[in-house]
């Protein structure tokens, strides 16, 4: 769907537009939308594009905090590093994406320290900033979603609490604000995946251990909910990565090498056949694979292909061995 429209404080997706002319309403045949400066049939633009997942940051003995970014291209699955770097050493991000920008928010530099900055990388220009808004606070290890106006950041850890707060970072404005609503368990060390309506959270650590529990939120009204299913083992610093039906979480600790898939639509879980087993690893997704890069403290990188549901790994790595990178997306395109 090409077209939104702003309605009851939402952006709902239209499928036809009427107009009152001559005493009738009729209905539009065609409406364009400016783009980039270009005039486009609405209708007839085509949906979001993958173009590529940027590899950011992560952990190592030496160096420890990584600054480093890695383009992994979705067309050719080359990986190149790019001029531009974190503005610090930084691990366990909460990652958001519009389609002109990627924000990590938060997370850990040199010295175990927490931040609450945000670092935006440009897709454009493959350069890097920190914007003006921060978070509400120091953390790290929070889980991220998107939607097509806003990203969101689920929990973490401040280093007192596993928290159970969630912020939106509004893309047009840059602007960031707490949710009012709150996770149903403070949790950190859990990772997103989300679909066009919402974004889901998957296992992470809470106060009592790690936890099998599925929450998330809508995008359209900003509310949390907590799914009935929960992934096949309770499991924190799975990787995820998601497809246009499901949302999957691969390996995690303690040491496993499940992979769990939530289909979006009935919102249930199912076991793959295919394993992999990595934590704390960075995740990129296009529309038709996902790709889990690094983690364990090693530098390979695997692909899954969400059609047969197989993973592999498949000649390609990154530029050194690491932990606790986090990826952005970069789709183009009307979402």
């Amino acid at each position: 769907m090409a077209v939104q429209i702003y309605v009851g404080g939402s952006w709902r997706s239209v499928s036809s537009i009427q107009v009152y002319t001559g005493s009738q309403w009729k209905t539009l045949n065609a409406l364009k939308v400016q783009v980039s400066s270009a005039w486009k049939d609405a209708w007839a633009v085509s949906g979001p594009s993958p173009v590529c997942t940027y590899n950011c940051g992560g952990y190592y003995n030496t160096p420890s905090w990584l600054n480093v970014i890695q383009k992994l291209d979705f067309s050719n699955e080359t990986i190149s590093t790019i001029s531009a770097t974190l503005t610090s050493g930084r691990m366990y991000m909460a990652p958001a994406y519009s389609s002109n920008y990627g924000y990590q928010m938060g997370g850990q530099i040199s010295g175990n320290v927490l931040i609450n900055a945000i670092d935006r990388l440009q897709y454009s220009t493959e350069s890097i900033s920190n914007i003006s808004a921060t978070m509400p606070s120091n953390f790290y290890a929070g889980a991220g979603a998107s939607s097509v106006t806003k990203g969101y950041s689920l929990g973490g850890y401040d280093n007192s609490v596993r928290m159970n707060t969630v912020t939106g970072i509004v893309f047009a404005s840059e602007t960031v604000a707490s949710l009012s609503g709150k996770l149903g368990t403070g949790k950190s060390h859990t990772n997103g995946v989300h679909c066009n309506t919402k974004g889901y959270v998957g296992g992470g650590y809470t106060s009592g251990g790690a936890t099998s529990n599925i929450e998330g939120v809508t995008f359209a009204s900003d509310t949390l909910f907590s799914l009935s299913a929960v992934l096949t083992m309770a499991k924190y610093c799975a990787g995820s990565v998601f497809s246009p039906n499901k949302g999957y979480w691969n390996g995690g600790s303690p040491t496993n090498s499940r992979i769990d898939a939530l289909s979006f639509s009935s919102e249930t879980v199912a076991l793959c056949t295919a394993t992999n087993g990595q934590y704390g690893q960075g995740s990129g997704s296009s529309l038709t694979k996902g790709y889990w890069m690094g983690g364990n403290y090693t530098n390979g990188i695997y692909r899954f292909i969400f059609s047969s549901e197989t993973c592999s790994s498949f000649g390609i790595f990154l530029y050194q061995a690491m932990s606790y990178s986090v990826a952005l997306n970069y789709w183009t395109g009307i979402k």
